[in-house]
């Protein structure tokens, strides 16, 4: 491979694009295809594993609205963690207006997919070499037809959109069986196909923000950018060549993706900015790779699971604190250990005893034991086991990052540095801190007497797991005979409530709806017909009083 080799990854969701692009491409000994995936989490995770390329090439299909959308975000994904990265995209068609939108998330170049390989080739080497190349796209003329559509479909445009977000949180239950969620699913595909082909026919224009174009200057040598992990901390080895570094591998590759808290719930890590939350989780993840790999010289590794798990926050805390704080600040090491025990009966109530099953993971990633998936016991390779491994760790190392700041948030919030080096600009001054901190005790509160005991009541635990970008919540169905009967006070008040309202509703809604159904036989059938009498008796006496008038004159 010469030094002046343009190197190139092409992603897109038909493989037979792909396969056509790189035959193409292949034609020029200057280019050279190092890569190539669709938009799933794989092909990012691809993306970062210290693959060094020239343009990225992304296809976008308006074919199929369900891929149309995960181009696009997985496009303005890329472009935010590599902003350096040029991208290149090929798509059917493209407006004027959308072209200048889509300029903003970094993108340097366009060309249509029916192009000819020799422009796509030229474009592809002005981009290299650090020129923008667009493709003079469809001008936007909306004609009256299009703006009288648009008129007129703009209420069943937003009903789609509505119906797609009810079933997208229908989708979010864990309570769906199987047939109710292929239907649900054949339901948005629908839904979606009907979207895509309203906004064609209205000329609707992808959502994104304004941008200004910058040219760039024309280099003697192709760009070459190295994609790393976008966070300087790198993943421990651990387990090298087995399931358990597969696990980590694909856990901390998540981490990097994104962490957009998606859920109901407010997050100790939400105060974060994202490059510190990445940073944080990933710290974590590697002491936990780090105890695996010391409980392993032990000959009783896993008792008690406590002391490893209080030892890796403990250590997470320390490190994260004095990575973030200036040596100005009298804080000694010795001091935030005194911090950390007198923490440590609160977290431990309110998180420590609610991580759920942290012994059968730490027991499953060290080779010890299989996993148990509701009663059936499945082998360390399996895909069950490798995918309910994954959203426990998941889970874990969430959980233990929501210990650590919780530390911070307790008692040095009001640390200026910490204020500018960690928390998002939304979250600097004492009011919103203070805002903050409230919703989190009310969160703990409606949590230990709600939302625990209605899950102990339910038979299930709730885990925080990372699905593309976003933090979200999976609940997933274990039994808690022994928690229910021992539950008292509020909570167990809590739980009587939940049992009477189910027991209660049913009936109470048939009530409603018979004297819904009787209230609606009266309007209609008693009130109504009654006044509809009334009615033709006034418009009867009308028409023979005007039949009377001409008689009258007549008798004059």
């Amino acid at each position: 491979m010469t030094q002046d080799q343009i190197k190139l990854f092409i992603v897109d969701n038909d493989p037979i694009f792909r396969l056509g692009f790189c035959t193409a491409i292949a034609r020029y000994p200057d280019l050279v295809i190092i890569g190539q995936g669709d938009t799933s989490i794989d092909t990012f995770r691809q993306l970062t594993q210290g693959i060094i390329l020239n343009v990225l090439v992304v296809g976008i299909g308006l074919d199929l609205p369900e891929l149309e959308f995960s181009s696009l975000q997985f496009c303005q994904r890329i472009a935010q963690l590599y902003p350096q990265l040029p991208i290149f995209l090929l798509t059917l068609d493209l407006k004027f207006k959308q072209a200048n939108k889509i300029k903003s998330w970094g993108v340097r170049g366009y060309c249509n997919k029916g192009t000819s390989i020799e422009t796509v080739k030229d474009a592809l080497r002005a981009i290299a070499y650090g020129e923008n190349y667009w493709q003079t796209p469809t001008q936007s003329r909306s004609n009256q037809l299009q703006k009288i559509l648009s008129n007129l479909s703009r209420s069943g445009r937003q009903e789609i959109a509505d119906s797609l977000a009810e079933i997208e949180r229908q989708l979010a239950s864990p309570n769906l069986s199987d047939w109710e969620r292929v239907f649900l699913v054949g339901r948005q595909r629908e839904l979606l196909a009907a979207q895509w082909l309203s906004r064609q026919l209205v000329a609707e224009d992808l959502p994104a923000a304004e941008s200004n174009d910058s040219s760039l200057v024309r280099s003697s040598t192709p760009e070459i950018i190295p994609l790393s992990p976008p966070t300087n901390l790198e993943i421990a080895p651990v387990f090298e060549d087995s399931v358990t570094a597969e696990i980590f591998e694909r856990v901390f590759n998540d981490i990097q993706f994104g962490l957009f808290n998606r859920t109901p719930v407010t997050l100790e890590i939400d105060i974060l900015q994202r490059e510190k939350k990445q940073f944080l989780l990933g710290l974590i993840l590697n002491l936990v790779g780090e105890t695996l790999e010391e409980l392993k010289t032990r000959d009783n590794p896993l008792i008690p699971i406590e002391l490893n798990l209080r030892s890796i926050w403990q250590q997470a805390t320390s490190d994260f604190f004095f990575l973030h704080y200036e040596q100005t600040i009298e804080i000694e090491r010795e001091q935030l250990t005194t911090i950390l025990l007198q923490e440590f009966e609160t977290i431990k109530k309110n998180t420590f005893d609610k991580i759920y099953s942290s012994l059968e993971l730490f027991a499953y990633l060290l080779g010890e034991t299989k996993l148990s998936i509701d009663n059936v016991s499945y082998s360390s390779d399996a895909p069950e086991a490798k995918i309910r491994a994954e959203n426990l760790l998941q889970n874990l190392i969430i959980q233990l990052a929501n210990c650590v700041m919780q530390v911070i948030l307790n008692n040095f919030y009001d640390l200026e540095i910490f204020k500018y080096n960690l928390y998002t600009p939304t979250c600097r001054t004492a009011r919103e801190i203070a805002s903050f901190r409230n919703e989190l005790s009310w969160r703990y509160r409606l949590e230990t007497y709600w939302e625990e005991p209605k899950n102990v009541f339910e038979s299930r635990h709730r885990l925080f797991v990372l699905n593309n970008d976003r933090i979200k919540l999976l609940f997933i169905y274990a039994p808690r005979r022994e928690e229910l009967e021992q539950l008292q006070g509020i909570p167990w008040m809590a739980t009587i409530a939940i049992e009477t309202r189910d027991a209660i509703s049913p009936r109470l809604r048939a009530v409603l709806s018979f004297a819904g159904s009787g209230v609606i036989f009266i309007l209609t059938q008693v009130i109504g017909k009654g006044i509809g009498l009334i009615g033709k008796g006034i418009i009867q006496g009308i028409g023979s009083t005007i039949k009377d008038v001409p008689n009258n004159k007549s008798r004059k």
